[in-house]
């Protein structure tokens, strides 16, 4: 596996600007609040999330100064899953991650993502909201830990379940 993990990053290697990053992802685990005899609670989820480098806000005019927002690091987004019932499932975002607490090679984050998911067909067509035409507009926030490159995620999909995600990032 470490010999895939340096290879992945040499490959990547010319890809990367100066604060890119790659984060790679796969469900771990995940529970539903009311859980239903035709629930699938494995996902199998491949999740990729490309971060932006880090804007230079000193170069922005800004009135009141600097705020939170100035901390943000935008990203984008897509996930391939199999839905709550089994029907293969993407999701394809873009959003934003704030670190509460980074003590080095220890970060604690929490993360917003919105996009549009598709793969909600048949009789489940209208489990998630505003399904009419197969596509349907989704938010997610999530709570992490990153420490050095890996990272452990929980995340709230609606008043359905949560899941709990582990991935590894390239720089």
């Amino acid at each position: 596996m470490c010999t895939g993990i340096m290879y992945g990053q040499a490959a990547l290697a010319g890809i990367f600007k100066e604060g890119d990053q790659l984060l790679v992802q796969t469900s771990l685990w995940t529970a539903h609040y009311d859980p239903e005899p035709d629930h699938n609670n494995h996902q199998k989820m491949i999740n990729l999330e490309w971060y932006f480098p880090e804007t230079d806000v000193d170069a922005l005019p800004r009135p009141s100064g600097r705020d939170w927002r100035d901390e943000v690091r935008w990203l984008v987004g897509g996930a391939n899953f199999t839905n709550s019932f089994d029907q293969r499932t993407t999701y394809l975002y873009m959003g934003g991650r704030y670190d509460f607490h980074n003590s080095g090679d220890l970060k604690a984050y929490g993360k917003l993502t919105a996009g549009l998911i598709h793969g909600y067909k048949g009789d489940y067509r209208d489990k998630i909201p505003l399904n009419r035409f197969g596509v349907a507009p989704a938010i997610l926030p999530a709570f992490g830990v990153e420490y050095h490159r890996m990272n452990l995620e929980v995340i709230p999909f609606g008043t359905a379940g949560l899941m709990v995600n582990v991935g590894y990032y390239f720089r």
